[in-house]
């Protein structure tokens, strides 16, 4: 295939895609668990995304976000076992 089929086709696919997992996570029931492993899974699309861009931004962006996550994860962590000690 040629670099402009391809153009044409993720023209037309990408939105299409974007709907479908727009519906399938807005019927995701709530739950914690499910939620870190949602998490997990954005942070490797992000760090593909990232990967495929020349833009130094991008790395940064990665960067800070992953670096929070596991900053606030350690925090929840520490409350939760607080939590477990203390009832």
């Amino acid at each position: 295939m040629k670099n402009s089929q391809y153009k044409i086709m993720l023209a037309f696919l990408l939105p299409l895609a974007s709907k479908i997992i727009k519906d399938a996570v807005a019927k995701i029931p709530e739950n914690e668990e499910l939620g870190e492993k949602m998490v997990e899974i954005c942070l490797v699309i992000l760090a593909k995304a990232v990967k495929l861009t020349k833009t130094d931004m991008d790395d940064k962006l990665l960067e800070v976000v992953t670096k929070q996550l596991i900053h606030a994860r350690s925090d929840l962590i520490f409350i939760n076992i607080f939590i477990k000690n203390y009832r």
